[in-house]
């Protein structure tokens, strides 16, 4: 009888350890320079890159290691507990601005200046281009565009490839950056403006901006730089003559625009 007794009560004492064991389970805390914490499970970590954990609620975030302030692996808590710790904690905004991967940017472009002999001419265009970011400081992309440089309907369609580098900031919701671009644009003729011949030429931009994350995960981007294009055109003037001409654009322009990463 004494050693049933003895037995049932190392059964009491092993199934309490076990359960005791089984509640318990070990995360990973990543906190921020900006006040912000990151908890979840460490999936990849690079010094001077980057550091890519997957959250408690089930979302993969990157950040560049230098805004990232301490590591705390294998932190062990309560199960109960895990379910009602934040994803990410923080007095301040918790959005994160990447800069590692694949992104897709789409901008809307105003331009100004002169070409040869002409005064102030106004323009506008759009681009869309697609990279992939290999650090903070350098990214590579190509893209697609269409710009207007006048109201005489000269129109270019650029084909493009891109630098890209984000600069350091204390922020990690958005910093300043730096690119530079360069392909060739094609132009076709537009019998309803006249023009019965057109070439393209060489393109080169230039451009510092600001990129800022949102909630709604878009990138919201802002730069500013010069821009220069060469083109030929040919126009059927009323009298029958032809206006022959080759200009070299040089345009500042000011882009806005939307930019999505994965």
């Amino acid at each position: 009888m004494k050693g049933n007794t003895l037995l049932l009560m190392f059964l009491i004492v092993l199934i309490s350890g076990t359960k005791g064991f089984a509640q318990k389970t070990s995360i990973d805390v990543v906190k921020m320079k900006d006040g912000s914490t990151l908890t979840g499970k460490l999936m990849q970590y690079s010094p001077g890159s980057i550091l890519r954990i997957e959250l408690l609620d089930g979302t993969m975030m990157e950040v560049a290691d230098e805004n990232v302030a301490n590591i705390q692996q294998g932190v062990e808590v309560p199960k109960e507990e895990v379910k009602r710790l934040p994803a990410i904690s923080s007095n301040q905004s918790p959005i994160i601005a990447k800069t590692h991967g694949f992104y897709a940017i789409s901008m809307l472009s105003f331009a100004a200046g002169g070409s040869d002999n002409e005064g102030l001419s106004l323009g506008a265009g759009f681009s869309q281009v697609f990279g992939y970011q290999l650090l903070q400081y350098l990214g590579v992309g190509a893209g697609i565009g269409v710009d207007n440089y006048s109201r005489r309907g000269e129109t270019v369609y650029p084909l493009f490839g891109e630098v890209r580098s984000y600069l350091p900031s204390k922020k990690s919701t958005g910093n300043f950056y730096v690119l530079a671009a360069g392909g060739y644009a094609f132009a076709f003729p537009r019998k309803h403006l006249d023009i019965t011949h057109a070439e393209g030429g060489l393109m080169g931009h230039f451009a510092l901006g600001y990129r800022a994350a949102t909630t709604e995960g878009l990138d919201i981007y802002v730069d500013i730089g010069p821009k220069f294009q060469s083109a030929y055109y040919e126009r059927q003037l009323y009298n029958s003559d032809v206006e022959i001409r080759s200009v070299d654009y040089q345009r500042i322009v000011i882009r806005v625009g939307l930019g999505l990463w994965k």
